[in-house]
């Protein structure tokens, strides 16, 4: 059984390991390392399919052989585990949206560098797994640790980069939806969205879901580096658009935060006078309450929802809104979380261009 179940995994994922069979269905933001992002009319579905899934890496794609791969986990009795045993040990099932920190990049304004993603770093998929906290159970955690520091077998090209090195909260890393996922959507993960095994963190941002899982240790302290103590930090408070933030200023990001993106019509498509079908997903650190879409920004239209599967998913959005002439009209979604979290008119600028989630705009044009 056990050799069956890798043999499935090879086999489902071969167009993924080695090769670039996706990337005709994704946006290349740049080819070394992968970023690709997903295209905005895919977001009309609730689910992300796999292949139009968007990439987000930080060095190059590791080869990993699965028969020869372990994931460390440290703690009072340190331990490896084996693909196989991963596999034999209790699995549960989350449907939870990815999104990368960055999304939205390229849509800050004074514009920031890094990968300029648009709206498509982002995607929904079902993440199956073994709670995290099982596996802690097995080597055990002393009181005294507080955070969970996570890498993968991701390495720099070069020698003088430092490594992609994370860590989260111990209550955060127990929670029962926090996963050491080797399924998403139903199949074994491909390497290129961090197969065999990635982190799942349920309504956290992506950079905390780290990929090519290698080894877990607790730590009474937060992780040391650059991708922990500079890279991946959010201003408190905001300044200024264009001003510098002050380093004692800044911290790791946790949560999503409430937002939408319309998928249908696209901006600058052409649509006739009447009536005319306005479609989307929304999605938040918490289950979605409503969605409205406006075409003047003043008076707006409650939409309707698709029902909730998870509190961590998309919610699938439609409104249908009456295009009464022809010149250029401006399509607006925002959406509402079950905590009182209202899209924003502006996102917060901050020097790296994180959590982008301004009120989503697509400009049409109105022919007769």
């Amino acid at each position: 059984m056990i050799l069956s179940r890798r043999a499935l995994f090879a086999a489902t994922t071969a167009f993924a390991w080695g090769s670039r069979a996706w990337a005709h269905q994704l946006i290349e933001r740049s080819p070394r390392p992968q970023n690709y992002e997903t295209p905005i009319e895919v977001f009309s579905q609730r689910i992300t399919p796999t292949e139009s899934f968007y990439i987000r890496s930080h060095f190059d794609t590791p080869t990993i052989d699965l028969e020869k791969w372990r994931l460390t986990v440290d703690g009072l009795e340190p331990g490896q585990l084996s693909l196989s045993v991963l596999l034999q040990m209790p699995h549960t099932t989350v449907e939870a949206v990815l999104q990368c920190a960055g999304n939205g990049r390229g849509m800050m304004r004074p514009r920031v560098p890094g990968v300029q993603w648009m709206r498509g770093a982002m995607g929904n998929a079902t993440w199956r797994g073994v709670r995290l906290r099982d596996i802690l159970a097995r080597t055990g955690v002393g009181p005294e640790m507080k955070h969970l520091v996570v890498s993968g077998y991701d390495r720099p090209t070069l020698p003088a980069t430092p490594p992609f090195v994370r860590s989260i909260p111990i209550a955060r890393a127990l929670d029962a939806n926090t996963l050491v996922a080797t399924h998403m959507n139903g199949h074994p993960i491909p390497l290129a969205h961090g197969g065999p095994a990635r982190l799942v963190v349920p309504g956290w941002v992506g950079d905390d879901w780290v990929k090519w899982l290698e080894r877990i240790t607790p730590s009474p302290e937060e992780a040391k580096g650059f991708f922990f103590e500079k890279g991946y930090r959010f201003p408190d408070p905001p300044g200024a658009p264009g001003e510098p933030v002050p380093p004692e200023r800044m911290h790791p990001m946790t949560t999503l935060n409430v937002k939408s993106v319309i998928a249908r019509p696209r901006d600058g498509a052409v649509e006739p006078i009447g009536p005319c079908t306005v479609t989307g997903v929304a999605f938040s650190n918490t289950a979605i309450k409503m969605v409205e879409v406006s075409i003047d920004g003043t008076t707006w239209k409650r939409a309707k929802l698709e029902s909730a599967t998870s509190p961590y998913g998309f919610r699938v959005f439609e409104a249908e809104v009456k295009l009464k002439k022809p010149g250029r009209v401006r399509i607006s979604a925002r959406a509402t979380d079950e905590s009182g979290a209202v899209q924003p008119v502006d996102a917060v600028w901050n020097p790296s261009g994180y959590l982008h989630n301004a009120i989503d705009l697509v400009e049409i044009e109105v022919r007769q």
